[in-house]
């Protein structure tokens, strides 16, 4: 793998940060397109009330069914939570690196390998530390440290 996957934020992370900060939104999701044997892609909608007419970011995501692997049982639901984190990271929730470590996932099941960034926590991960009550300065930590931090803080305050 030419890639940390500790990098990259979770879909879970994604939405924790949105439902914190929009307790009364709404999240829409749909099959738009596939065969339902081997292929699917879903649309995600993210509103920021409930009653918005319009959401405030979209995403899509396409899975295929493979033979062996999380997809020969579970490519619909990858298709899905995948449509989430597009949706999420299209808004304002990209926790530093805009894919979400399940797409990063699935770069590495294809063999390929993003682009190199930053080492320093994404704008998401600040935002989550201090909704979980960190103690300290986020800024000063690295990504790693930062998802390292988050998943200390989940067990202790979980949403």
């Amino acid at each position: 793998m030419g890639f940390d996957l500790s990098q990259y934020a979770t879909v879970e992370e994604r939405l924790a940060l949105f439902w914190a900060a929009n307790p009364d939104g709404r999240i829409h999701t749909e099959i738009v397109a596939g065969d339902y044997v081997t292929w699917i892609c879903f649309k995600a909608e993210i509103y920021r009330n409930a009653s918005d007419p319009h959401p405030v970011a979209t995403g899509y995501a396409f899975e295929e069914r493979t033979e062996r692997g999380v997809n020969q049982t579970s490519w619909i639901e990858n298709a899905e939570t995948s449509s989430l984190g597009r949706a999420a990271a299209n808004w304002t929730l990209q926790a530093g690196k805009r894919p979400s470590r399940e797409e990063m996932q699935k770069v590495d099941r294809m063999g390929g390998a993003p682009a190199p960034t930053g080492d320093g926590p994404s704008d998401a991960q600040i935002k989550l530390l201090r909704s979980l009550k960190y103690q300290g300065d986020p800024r000063a930590l690295t990504k790693r440290e930062a998802s390292a931090e988050i998943d200390r803080l989940k067990t202790e305050h979980p949403f």
